[in-house]
C-alpha cells in the first residue's frame, strides 16, 4: 500500500497535476475566444431510417419459439 504523504507533498502533487490541465484549457479557450478558432466537433453520419426487421437476429430465427409453443 502507498505511503501516506505529508501535507506539503500532497499540495505539491496537486499543483503538478492541475497546472498542465489548467494551461491546456486556458490555451484552448484563448484560441476560441480571441483567435476565433471554431470548436472541434466529431463528424456525424446522416441518420438512417429505422428498419422494419430486427437486424440482430437472423430472419428465420425460431430460437426459443418452440419452447413457448408447447405450453411450458
Amino acid at each position: 500500500m502507498a505511503q501516506k504523504l505529508p501535507p506539503q507533498a500532497r499540495r505539491l502533487r496537486t499543483v503538478i497535476v492541475t497546472v498542465p490541465i489548467m494551461a491546456a484549457t486556458a490555451y484552448v479557450l484563448y484560441e476560441r475566444l480571441v483567435l476565433g478558432k471554431p470548436r472541434r466537433t466529431l463528424p456525424r453520419e446522416t441518420p438512417q431510417p429505422p428498419s422494419t426487421t430486427n437486424e440482430l437476429l437472423p430472419e428465420n430465427s425460431q430460437a426459443g419459439s418452440e419452447r413457448w409453443s408447447k405450453g411450458e
